[in-house]
């Protein structure tokens, strides 16, 4: 069910990346095609409305209708050339000038010779006046001549009785590019297309990773919380059915059961908030109250029962504080991680060890260290030991009472502080938490 439910997650993932990868190149080459055709037809279009706008030029034509009928240049004409008596015509092969009468007759023939044949089958239209238009002309050859094409009216009386002048820019070779960069932007649309469909599977792949990992999590919190809450609760059941069974008894004749039921309901309370405190630190639901502290202060009082409680076991607590200083920090959750550490301390020595706490300033820190001289803890162990619930040696971990939580706890108190804590080994045997914590 985990691995379905794992597998349709990722076939979800992978669809949405591929979705949003193919959409981004789609819409990509559609725009760089459209911004390039635009700027291709850009300088046709300009020259185009150049010359539609250049009263020289279209007289210049009317008089080229009276040069083919007369074979001479008149004297006047904007187009004379006084040197050489004659003059090209403005125009170039690409470029070609249509004199429409009113009824629609080009009589312009004789002027464009052979281009006659090819441009003979245009349809004479004056609903796009003064506007570039697409053209499309079926030649002698059967072939399709693309041009662009702005017609524009002659207000001014004429001999000729031109009533329209069209001007034609033949855009074949533009085209042949256009569909050529078409042509690459689909191949690279398709390449691109495959290794967005490539990226896709590995970003579902990468991208479940955590989500996996967070899920384990999740799963083994629940599972070690229900574990540890059925402990105590079972004992405390069994207890208090023993005391069902015998109902004439007297408190005091039962107060060793009575003793371990309260035990255990103070043990399961502990938990309790324990359990409660990192749901809320995974939730960002807990706010540190910080204030200047003065740190030597703080650490005598916080750490003065931990000392009474060595003597009583027999081990020997020593107190090293050395540079002073004021250190802004949430007081009740640092005097938890020192019960914590310290409580990890005095579980894991023996009687006659030595156990010792140091404080110090240093480089815009606070550094203190927890150092015991006890059983030590495995280099493997040391990796996960600020797990939740991770217990290195169950047996030993039965013995002390322990739930596998507090060094959780305590990381998380002192990554609240923006800080960080390690553990190492501590000479000739033993273990030093060191946690450091920034001033400000």
């Amino acid at each position: 069910m985990k691995k379905q439910r794992s597998k349709n997650q990722r076939i979800r993932y992978f669809i949405v990346n591929m979705i949003s990868f193919a959409s981004i190149f789609l819409i990509l080459g559609i725009i760089v095609f459209q911004l390039l055709q635009t700027s291709i037809y850009q300088s046709v279009d300009t020259e185009l409305n150049h010359l539609a706008g250049n009263e020289t030029f279209l007289e210049g034509q009317i008089k080229m209708l009276q040069v083919d009928r007369t074979g001479q240049f008149p004297k006047d004409s904007p187009i004379f050339d006084s040197e050489k008596g004659t003059k090209t015509p403005p125009n170039n092969f690409q470029q070609q000038v249509i004199l429409w009468s009113e009824d629609g007759d080009i009589l312009n023939s004789e002027g464009l010779g052979s281009r006659y044949n090819d441009l003979q089958n245009i349809q004479f239209s004056t609903d796009q006046l003064d506007t570039v238009t697409n053209i499309e002309v079926a030649d002698s050859n059967d072939r399709t001549l693309q041009f662009r094409s702005i017609t524009v009216p002659m207000m001014s009386n004429n001999d000729e009785k031109v009533a329209y002048i069209q001007i034609l820019t033949n855009t074949d070779p533009i085209k042949g590019t256009v569909e050529r960069v078409k042509q690459i932007l689909i191949a690279c649309m398709v390449i691109f297309g495959v290794l967005s469909i490539i990226l896709s599977y590995f970003l579902s792949k990468w991208s479940m990773k955590p989500i996996m990992v967070s899920w384990r999590k999740q799963q083994e919190f629940v599972e070690n919380a229900s574990h540890e809450l059925r402990t105590p609760l079972t004992i405390i059941q069994a207890k208090l059915e023993k005391l069902f069974t015998k109902p004439n008894h007297t408190i005091l004749e039962e107060s060793e059961t009575i003793a371990t039921s309260l035990t255990e309901v103070q043990r399961l309370g502990q938990l309790t908030n324990d359990l409660l405190l990192l749901a809320r630190s995974d939730s960002n639901a807990v706010v540190l109250e910080k204030e200047p502290i003065n740190v030597n202060q703080f650490l005598e009082a916080a750490i003065a029962p931990y000392q009474e409680l060595a003597l009583a076991e027999n081990k020997e607590f020593i107190l090293v504080l050395e540079k002073d200083g004021q250190v802004a920090f949430d007081r009740q959750k640092i005097q938890q991680l020192l019960i914590i550490l310290l409580d990890n301390a005095l579980k894991y020595t023996n009687e006659q060890d030595q156990l010792q706490l140091t404080s110090t300033i240093e480089k815009n820190e606070w550094v203190i260290r927890v150092i015991d001289h006890g059983i030590g803890i495995e280099e493997q162990q040391k990796k996960e030991i600020f797990d939740r619930f991770y217990r290195g040696d169950q047996s030993r971990n039965r013995k002390t009472g322990g739930y596998g939580i507090g060094l959780a706890i305590a990381k998380w108190i002192v990554e609240a502080h923006h800080g960080k804590i390690t553990v190492s080994d501590s000479e000739p045997k033993g273990t030093t938490f060191t946690v450091s914590l920034p001033l400000k």
